[in-house]
């Protein structure tokens, strides 16, 4: 998948584009965050934040920030 998305970015290092190319192939979760790290060279930081930015994500997103505020809540009940 890197291979196929590669031309993207060099064309364009548009992470919204890249994104959205990486979701139209089936490729979300861990493995587009993997396949950005490997095509724009970054580490996974910055490929989380290129991942969670893009519009086409937000779904995601939505999720993350769910499964996070459930977290910080059970920890703030358990002290």
């Amino acid at each position: 998948m890197a291979e196929a998305a590669e031309p993207v970015w060099v064309e364009s290092h548009d992470g919204t584009a890249l994104q959205a190319f990486l979701k139209e192939r089936g490729c979300d979760g861990v493995d587009a965050v993997r396949v950005t790290m490997q095509v724009v060279g970054c580490g996974l930081v910055e490929a989380q934040r290129m991942f969670f930015a893009a519009p086409c994500r937000s779904d995601e997103l939505a999720f993350h920030n769910a499964v996070m505020e459930g977290l910080e809540q059970s920890q703030t009940r358990s002290t």
